[in-house]
């Protein structure tokens, strides 16, 4: 291998890269999606192997989804909470009464605020 051919980076810059707070924010949302899918199967008792009937989503893909292997895209989520007769819901938080009769913690925080608070501009 000649020098031409390798790559030299800095690994902090690298990590700064990787480890931005729009990224970690999105990988959270969608792990606390699939951790939530995970609950609902546990606590209506379902196999991979029967949601996976119910749902049309092989089971394998469950199982790589339930284990942080792939990231399911939108159209995989939404095939798995039909399958429990549930979906996702887009809207104002103001106006949610959540399960547990608790408040939203977003009550009072505009989008805007949001966008500049969460996501830094450069």
């Amino acid at each position: 291998m000649t020098s031409e051919n390798v790559i030299k980076c800095d690994p902090e810059m690298v990590r700064k890269e990787i480890d931005t707070h729009k990224k970690s924010a999105s990988y959270e949302l969608c792990e606390n999606i699939i951790n939530e899918l995970i609950e609902i199967r546990h606590n209506n008792h379902i196999s991979q192997y029967q949601l996976a009937a119910r749902s049309g989503v092989k089971q394998q893909m469950i199982y790589r989804i339930e284990n942080g292997i792939n990231t399911p895209n939108m159209s995989t989520v939404l095939k798995l909470l039909a399958a429990y007769g549930k979906t996702l819901y887009i809207g104002d938080l103001k106006n949610v009464e959540l399960e547990d009769g608790t408040e939203p913690a977003a009550e009072s925080t505009d989008i805007t605020e949001l966008q500049s608070e969460d996501y830094p501009t450069e």
